[in-house]
């Protein structure tokens, strides 16, 4: 059985947990604007070679018990599956041992999932990446640095449209063949693209990254250095490129991320965006640190 764990921590100007949307706003919707140079990805893969607004619609939040129940019916079948992507003799030893996980990286991974060495230990959790969908809410979400397609598989099945991004095309080949194997496809627009080139021409509601932390040896460090050790730009550019695309900005990071970083980035802008972290637990072990940041003056428009 999978158990996720989460504890919360607010910064002062943090947001308010029970006004936090996990529903579904059929009239907050916006639709992807039209142009020539960025063409709908749904079902398909487009690179992206000039840059237009994009607009996102908005989600349904959906339980989790599909992938508790998925979860335990596949443990029961351990091993029966096709080992994804390359042969399991072309990974790395450090690789190898993220495959014992892999239900708990994708409930559905006997079905077909691709993931790229690099995605076995970079993707989100399957139990995580949903509650994120769960937290994001009903709101446009742009993943900036999407990979395998975990995150923003989960934001479709609450969204009714997500933009995925990354700069691989392979990983965009995987999370579009991911996506189909979720039945999610047709909700998530694949681009693939360098987000930072990308956006001044995005926007949304919400945008989520999740961007390379520079493999597992993030793990070695006593403290995790946003401004030294997030690639492919430091952490500080990263959230001040994100808070010109939406009115929040959620960053998924390494369990030993420097909290007071998290502040800093809080205290950066003027006035100050509000911060929430949380500390994301799997079956008793800390995983990772997931920030929420939200500007607390459209937080208080939507109050009023």
């Amino acid at each position: 059985m999978t158990i996720l764990f989460l504890v919360v921590l607010h910064v002062p100007h943090g947001p308010d947990p029970n006004k936090l949307d996990s529903s579904c706003n059929e009239d907050s919707m916006a639709p992807l604007s039209n142009n020539q140079d960025i063409s709908s990805m749904t079902n398909g893969v487009t690179e992206v070679v000039s840059e237009e607004t994009l607009q996102l619609d908005e989600p349904d939040a959906q339980s989790d018990s599909h992938v508790r129940k998925r979860m335990k019916k596949i443990t029961k079948k351990k091993g029966q599956g096709t080992f994804s992507g390359a042969a399991d003799e072309d990974y790395s030893t450090s690789v190898k041992k993220y495959r014992k996980q892999r239900y708990h990286l994708f409930s559905r991974y006997d079905d077909g999932v691709k993931l790229d060495e690099e995605g076995w230990f970079s993707v989100t959790p399957e139990p995580i990446a949903n509650h994120h969908a769960l937290r994001c809410g009903s709101n446009a979400i742009i993943d900036g640095f999407t990979g395998v397609g975990g995150n923003a598989i989960q934001f479709a099945k609450c969204a009714k449209h997500v933009i995925a991004v990354d700069i691989d095309p392979k990983k965009i080949e995987y999370a579009n063949h991911n996506a189909v194997i979720y039945e999610v496809d047709d909700r998530i627009d694949f681009v693939r693209g360098d987000f930072f080139l990308l956006a001044p021409r995005l926007k949304a509601d919400t945008v989520f990254l999740s961007p390379p932390w520079g493999g597992p040896n993030y793990k070695k460090v006593e403290r995790y250095d946003i401004k030294t050790m997030l690639k492919p730009h430091d952490g500080f550019l990263l959230f001040k490129t994100a808070k010109g695309i939406a009115s929040k900005v959620v960053m998924f990071l390494p369990k030993n991320v420097d909290i007071n970083q998290l502040a800093e980035l809080s205290l950066s802008s003027c006035p100050p965006w509000s911060l929430e972290v949380e500390r994301n637990f799997l079956n008793g072990r800390l995983k990772a640190i997931t920030a929420y940041f939200t500007n607390p003056e459209i937080s208080m428009n939507n109050d009023q």
